[in-house]
């Protein structure tokens, strides 16, 4: 039986079997409770309520030689198919080779009214500064992280103070806005200068991944597309995407349809990571494609470069017992490792999003996934919404007023 045609039950069960799960976590999920109201409370202000996400998995990552069956937390059905389906394709091939660079995050001190006398200041007090970092955060060196960089410079008026913090599994930004906050004073008192503001960059030049996949044609053909023509087209969309503006932004938020799913299903900042992504390419060069693709020697090869700004430890990762499933599910042992995951999943995904553009189109396949959604709109429930589903698939008839009309004849029946 095949992962969609199973029940909650049964997946479950198959995590279980493949050693994903130990039998706590699984009796946790099936108890459908993933969040207590006092915890809900106390993440979040003037909670009234617990917002739930469908809660799935992907399989056949191959990333760097090990295997990963990747948790994905969203409301869109085809998201999770298009990952299985291009880690599948890229799993027969040698599956996915990544690099992930140190995990460097960056705060700002804005100086106001500054120039280079301030400049010269902070160049000599360079060592008491960065001691006094350390002393906000003095467990960070036990668990590999420090000082990166302290460097500043005049920015109109001001001057920015660029404080580059290595923070080891921790996303990081309560570590830097911590010791942004202890040496702010000091860098006051030093220069006589008042302080703008104090925070942390979402900026990720330094947590760049590089994803690579290759892709015989024989894995990318259709019944009616020989894979070398699909391979072509792939291609020449892609470098349409790079002339394209508009075509560019939606090829990256596919790609991002992946990357957002892991990163909720593991307690992460997706709205960290979107800010990322998108101002990496905005300010190298004009806006362009997170990946590219070329044919190679009979194979379709991809490559995808964008910043991954997470973390497998504190915070909500820490608290939220679904991100820490999640985790235990793809048993990842660090934050580089959960990193180049993340990156082959939207590597995947824009595979998958790609080869349906050029071949049978984007609606056929998702209007399928979708067709359970339309079930349960049009107010099918229990069994009702299997056999509505399929019955819309068979129609190919994708709308609320068919649903509603399948629905009264099942129902008068």
């Amino acid at each position: 039986m095949k992962l969609y045609e199973m029940n909650n039950d049964q997946r479950i069960d198959y995590l279980v079997e493949h050693g994903n799960l130990n039998a706590e976590q699984a009796d946790f999920l099936r108890a459908g409770d993933p969040l207590s109201l006092d915890l809900a409370n106390s993440l979040s202000e003037n909670q009234i309520g617990i917002f739930g996400l469908p809660y799935g998995f992907a399989t056949d990552f191959l990333v760097n030689g090990k295997e990963y069956s990747v948790p994905m937390s969203i409301e869109e059905p085809s998201v999770i198919a298009a990952a299985s389906n291009g880690a599948q394709r890229v799993k027969r091939n040698g599956g996915f080779t990544v690099e992930t660079s140190q995990h460097i995050m960056y705060g700002q001190i804005v100086l106001e009214n500054a120039g280079s006398d301030e400049l010269d200041i902070l160049t000599e007090n360079s060592k008491l500064i960065k001691d006094l970092a350390i002393s906000a955060r003095p467990s960070l060196k036990r668990h590999g992280g420090g000082i990166y960089e302290l460097s500043s410079s005049i920015i109109g008026d001001n001057v920015e103070i660029d404080l580059g913090v290595a923070t080891g599994d921790a996303m990081g930004a309560n570590i830097v806005n911590s010791m942004l906050e202890a040496i702010s004073p000091k860098i006051s008192e030093l220069t006589g200068k008042d302080i703008l503001c104090a925070i942390l960059s979402n900026d990720g030049e330094h947590q760049v991944v590089k994803v690579k996949a290759e892709i015989n044609f024989d894995d990318l053909k259709t019944k009616d597309m020989s894979g070398a023509d699909v391979a072509s087209r792939i291609v020449k969309l892609t470098k349409f995407a790079q002339l394209s503006k508009m075509r560019a932004v939606t090829h990256n938020k596919g790609i991002m349809n992946g990357v957002d799913a892991v990163l909720i299903a593991t307690g992460n900042d997706f709205r960290a990571e979107e800010a990322a992504a998108h101002s990496y390419f905005a300010d190298r060069r004009e806006y362009k494609p997170f990946s590219d693709w070329n044919t190679v020697d009979n194979k379709l090869v991809g490559t995808l470069e964008m910043p991954v700004e997470i973390g497998t430890v504190g915070g909500a990762i820490k608290a939220l017992p679904m991100a820490q499933i999640s985790l235990a599910i793809m048993n990842i042992n660090s934050s580089q490792e959960l990193q180049a995951v993340i990156g082959s999943v939207g590597l995947a995904n824009n595979l998958s999003a790609l080869r349906a553009l050029v071949t049978t189109g984007i609606q056929a396949g998702h209007m399928s996934l979708q067709s359970k959604s339309l079930a349960v709109s049009a107010g099918a429930k229990g069994e009702e919404i299997s056999i509505i589903s399929k019955q819309l698939n068979e129609s190919k008839e994708y709308t609320l007023e068919n649903a509603t009309e399948l629905l009264k004849k099942l129902r008068n029946n």
